[in-house]
């Protein structure tokens, strides 16, 4: 028996609109950085067993529609329907909206439903470009669309007067919704199930933070990102948990949710009732990528390696969501490596930079409970907007507790120093130090999958199975 585990990490950064609108295997290449760890240190190297992906996604959306997890066919949805609003999601999202559409068009234009839009949920995202939007959609559906009539529409957060006033959520959030979604009879939303540390993602999200006002969003995510009890995997944490009242709020007639496996590739399609259908999604994404905590057993490890892989993005804002993951599975004080190339993106609005939006933590730098408690408080006297704080504050909290390095490209360098992040090109000088760090008899655990993978003790998808992270952990 070898004395060493060779560990292959993926160290990918794809495009999510190539993910999503391409349709071509060959465009989902494949590049790894690789590391041997002593046998002896290994606790775990955890890979996912993922099923063959679907050959045809339209013809599966097509068989969705008209066979729902729950509730009313899409069909029987439209019959008799004036008016039906489709929400999809972002360029940010691998969601092959353009494989999707043409069944839900097919549905529109066969129930001879003549006042359709489709509205993007982009939050507080700034909007698809042109050559976005081409991507997204496709040529042939937006030809279509503009045959059938159909707009397209985008959130516009800053502009009060695109929003109508619903209520108020029984957790607190005052709820507006965009104007060409509440005027619909039937919304339904189109999107990627996952979950992630809001709990997951998918359905209901599309309606909040997707299509509802900058007010809205602001006050779900000051409310909820910071409370304990939201963490990856938990659908019945205060955050998720006001997402799906709200979408229920705003009569979310359908939900169609895709899941994609670690090439971007389609696995599963399923669309029914929202909330159900959305749930049904989430509790099959883990039966594949959560996985049994090794905590138990071994204790938390003292080192994670991480990866990133296709459907994450050039951002560290977004492949960096498996941070809040792994901190379930390492110790306090532990340390995390978190191998992330992180190329940045090019749009029509200028060039980002691979830690793009990372650098609002860096007035609170160095990450320690004194400056977090600063943080908290800008939370709430709204110093910080937690759109774009809903990501680099969780991150932040872990690094008061955990050490988080980062193996990037060398770009990423000089502003990753100016922030006060750990990061190093080389993954062996990384496990190096974490070794140097914590001594010979560290426990180390490989996530290759992070942003995807959970631990099954950390499922909450009934408000009863709530539990503090203290007994995840353990």
């Amino acid at each position: 028996m070898s004395d060493t585990h060779h560990a292959v990490i993926p160290f990918e950064s794809l495009d999510p609109l190539t993910i999503g609108a391409a349709g071509n295997e060959d465009l989902v290449y494949r590049e790894t950085i690789e590391i041997d760890i002593p046998a002896a240190n290994l606790m775990a190297d955890i890979r996912p067993d993922e099923p063959d992906p679907i050959d045809d996604t339209m013809a599966a959306a097509a068989a969705a529609l008209e066979s729902p997890h729950s509730g009313p066919r899409f069909s029987d949805l439209l019959a008799g329907a004036g008016s039906v609003a489709v929400i999809i999601d972002n360029q940010f999202r691998p969601t092959p909206a353009s494989r999707l559409l043409p069944a839900i068009l097919d549905a529109i234009e066969t129930a001879g439903v003549g006042d359709a839009r489709i509205v993007c949920a982009n939050g507080k995202v700034f909007p698809m470009s042109e050559s976005d939007i081409v991507q997204k959609i496709g040529e042939e559906n937006l030809a279509r669309m503009e045959r059938m009539g159909v707009p397209f529409m985008q959130n516009d957060p800053g502009n009060p007067d695109m929003y109508t006033y619903i209520g108020i959520s029984s957790r607190g959030t005052p709820v507006w919704l965009h104007n060409a979604v509440a005027s619909a009879d039937v919304k339904i939303s189109v999107g990627q199930a996952q979950s992630n540390h809001w709990g997951a993602g998918g359905g209901g999200k599309l309606i909040l933070p997707g299509v509802v006002s900058d007010a809205t969003i602001e006050s779900n995510h000051a409310a909820f990102v910071t409370s304990p009890q939201t963490h990856y995997g938990a659908v019945a944490g205060p955050m998720r948990s006001d997402i799906d009242e709200v979408a229920t709020m705003c009569g979310l007639s359908g939900t169609m949710n895709v899941i994609l496996d670690t090439y971007g590739r389609v696995i599963d399609v399923l669309f029914g009732a929202h909330p159900d259908a959305h749930r049904e999604s989430i509790t099959r994404f883990n039966a594949i990528y959560a996985y049994d905590n090794p905590v138990a057993d071994h204790g938390p490890a003292d080192i994670a390696i991480c990866g990133v892989f296709a459907p994450t993005d050039h951002l560290f804002f977004h492949t960096g969501w498996g941070a809040m993951s792994t901190d379930l599975v390492v110790r306090e004080g532990g340390t995390m490596i978190y191998c992330s190339p992180s190329p940045g993106v090019h749009t029509d609005l200028g060039d980002f930079p691979g830690l793009a939006l990372m650098d609002l933590m860096q007035p609170y730098m160095p990450a320690t409970k004194e400056n977090y408690e600063r943080v908290l408080h800008d939370i709430h006297h709204r110093t910080i907007e937690m759109w774009s704080g809903c990501i680099w504050v969780p991150i932040y909290e872990v690094m008061t507790r955990k050490h988080l390095t980062m193996v990037t490209l060398e770009e990423n360098l000089a502003m990753a120093a100016e922030i006060g992040f750990d990061a190093t090109t080389s993954l062996d000088d990384a496990f190096a130090a974490a070794m140097e760090r914590h001594g010979p008899d560290a426990k180390v655990i490989v996530l290759p999958y992070a942003r995807y993978q959970l631990p099954k003790n950390a499922i909450r998808m009934e408000a009863e199975d709530m539990a503090a992270l203290e007994q995840i952990r353990l």
